[in-house]
């Protein structure tokens, strides 16, 4: 009946315009912002919505009505909260009991037909997919909840994710809209299962939220990279690479499922259909490889040297679209600023309203000064930590910290679509918290 054709993808702030298509019956279309009716149009069902300077995750709902009132259709786009390029939906072929039960996996993306990889998980634990056309599950029990997810990984970094959640006392076994959340355990702190989460989260109204998976999977991880701090990695590291360090290297911690991409600080505004696109270049995500700090900083810095010019950039908004990115595939995640003593920042806006987006993303942010006296911008950041590039001892600590630290998440999947800054920890939480 009616759909937007304004899409709202990326880090979006200010006045939007908004717009949608109508089939005939329809006289007037509601809109509705983070629950809140915002603005009643008729044909030719367009408005300009001011979102505010600041940003922040929203929900965006248009309701279609007939000329008596009647509810025709609604449709939902999420803003300022991450959207893939690709889409995957996941269909449970009939079967009976818990035996010789198959999924099979549908997709679409922009960046080619066929997935160049894609792992599958039942109840948290990877099986094998050779034909996701016929996912074969294993044994099970048709009484208890199961959790299946499928991730499709695409050329160009794109990512397509599908869960279903199926079994115990439903009715029908179809696919559910969920909601990830990421927490942090506390030292020695353990979650139970997930049907032992009853009264763990709740919504902003204080409605009790039901758990239908908890997943420790793998970690995205994005840095963005001022470009003082570029160049000086690029001094130090350079010069301990071409002295044959990266043979000698030492590895550090490693993870199955960790990887990570290297943002740009310099970045573009551009007008389209009414609103500001913010683009920041990027790295391709990149596995973890030889693990320790001199396989980071070599790529970090050879990276920055190609774009930086020292002029124009906007710190803080980078961050923004990192933590959108960090968050795009609903894995353990979290954002590291590089800054460096030469650096200026011209940003939209502000350290602390991009800090605050960041935690309503549930991402964390981690802030290094490279360097031996650290950076003046750091101060708008609050806590640093300062990372001496003479010493690689000394990024090792940094990212063996930041690795212990990110390794205490585990993402939370609730049932229904909520935006994640309303969603609360219950009564009956203990021994963990939101990432943020």
């Amino acid at each position: 009946m009616i759909s937007f054709t304004s899409l709202f993808v990326g880090f979006v702030i200010g006045l939007v315009n908004v717009q949608l298509l109508a089939s005939g019956g329809v006289e007037r279309i509601e809109l509705v912002l983070d629950g809140q009716t915002v603005a009643e149009l008729r044909e030719p069902f367009a408005v300009l919505l001011d979102l505010g300077c600041e940003p922040s995750p929203h929900e965006l709902v248009a309701v279609a009505y007939d000329a008596q009132g009647k509810e025709l259709d609604r449709v939902r786009q999420w803003i300022n909260r991450p959207r893939a390029t690709a889409d995957a939906s996941l269909i449970l072929e009939n079967g009976v009991g818990g035996r010789g039960r198959f999924a099979r996996l549908a997709w679409r993306a922009l960046e080619g037909e066929v997935p160049v990889a894609a792992t599958v998980t039942f109840d948290g634990k990877a099986i094998r997919a050779r034909d996701l056309s016929r996912i074969e599950l294993p044994a099970h029990d048709p009484a208890q909840i199961h959790f299946l997810r499928a991730v499709a990984r695409f050329e160009k970094g794109a990512t397509a994710a599908a869960e279903l959640v199926f079994g115990g006392s439903r009715r029908a076994e179809t696919l559910t809209e969920l909601t990830a959340v990421a927490v942090e355990l506390e030292e020695g702190a353990s979650l139970p299962a997930a049907s032992e989460l009853a009264g763990w989260f709740e919504s902003k109204g204080g409605e009790s939220l039901e758990v239908a998976a908890v997943e420790d999977g793998g970690t995205d991880l994005v840095f963005v990279k001022e470009g003082s701090a570029g160049s000086r990695l690029f001094r130090e590291y350079g010069r301990w690479l071409r002295e044959g360090g990266w043979g000698k290297a030492a590895r550090g911690p490693t993870e199955a499922g960790l990887r990570f991409r290297i943002l740009e600080s310099v970045g573009r505004v551009s007008r389209q259909s009414g609103i500001l696109v913010n683009v920041f270049p990027s790295s391709p995500w990149r596995s973890w490889g030889v693990g320790n700090s001199a396989s980071i900083a070599a790529i970090v810095s050879s990276y920055m040297k190609q774009g930086w010019r020292g002029k124009n950039q906007r710190i803080a908004d980078a961050v923004a679209v990192a933590a959108l990115s960090a968050a795009e595939a609903n894995r353990k995640r979290a954002v590291v600023l590089l800054l460096g003593p030469d650096a200026k920042d011209k940003s939209l806006g502000s350290p602390d309203e991009v800090m605050r987006f960041a935690g309503r993303l549930g991402v964390p942010l981690h802030v290094w000064s490279v360097g031996n006296w650290g950076s003046p911008e750091a101060k708008s950041w609050g806590s640093e930590v300062l990372v001496n590039s003479r010493f690689r001892l000394s990024m090792d600590d940094a990212i063996r910290q930041l690795l212990q630290v990110v390794d205490r998440q585990r993402i939370v999947w609730l049932e229904g679509a909520h935006l994640p800054q309303y969603v609360t920890l219950g009564p009956l939480a203990r021994g963990i918290r939101l990432s943020r």
